[in-house]
């Protein structure tokens, strides 16, 4: 994790590399651990037709930006009502699972139904969650309370 640097970003250009899932499956996974009786979730909106698609990538600039998105009027695209959906159900859902990703279910996961979404290699390594996590706390001076014996799921 490098903050505030170009080039932090996946392929797809707008995500960042996928740190916010990796670190909602390590929550999820904490929580599992420790019987805490919380439900990390993850969501994204897919192609939602907002202003950030063009104010977005202008903030803090003095000229507007433009985006390719813009330019790509052919790409599926829904409005917000549905768009909201994905993040809803992750917060709401009965059915929602513990380290579960949720999003669009159409065309390349821009637009559609809420369906479960594609999680990363990289969010699926244990190894680099609990990296992440550790870096995270690095940089924020943040920690979770330290587990006791006390405070895992009773038998």
């Amino acid at each position: 994790m490098r903050p505030g640097r170009p080039g932090d970003h996946d392929r797809r250009g707008g995500e960042p590399s996928g740190a916010d899932l990796i670190l909602t499956r390590q929550l999820a996974a904490i929580a599992a651990e420790r019987g805490w009786n919380l439900l990390s979730t993850g969501a994204h909106p897919g192609y939602t037709v907002t202003n950030l698609q063009t104010a977005g990538a202008s903030l803090g600039r003095d000229k507007p930006k433009r985006s390719l998105l813009n330019a790509l009027d052919f790409l599926p695209k829904q409005q917000v009502e549905q768009g909201t959906e994905p993040l809803l159900y992750a917060a709401t859902s009965p059915d929602a699972v513990a380290g579960g990703y949720y999003g669009p279910g159409g065309r390349f996961g821009l637009a559609g139904p809420t369906a479960t979404a594609r999680v990363t290699r990289r969010a699926l390594d244990p190894g680099t969650n609990t990296r992440l996590w550790s870096e995270a706390e690095q940089l924020t001076g943040v920690a979770l309370p330290v587990a006791t014996a006390g405070s895992g799921p009773t038998a």
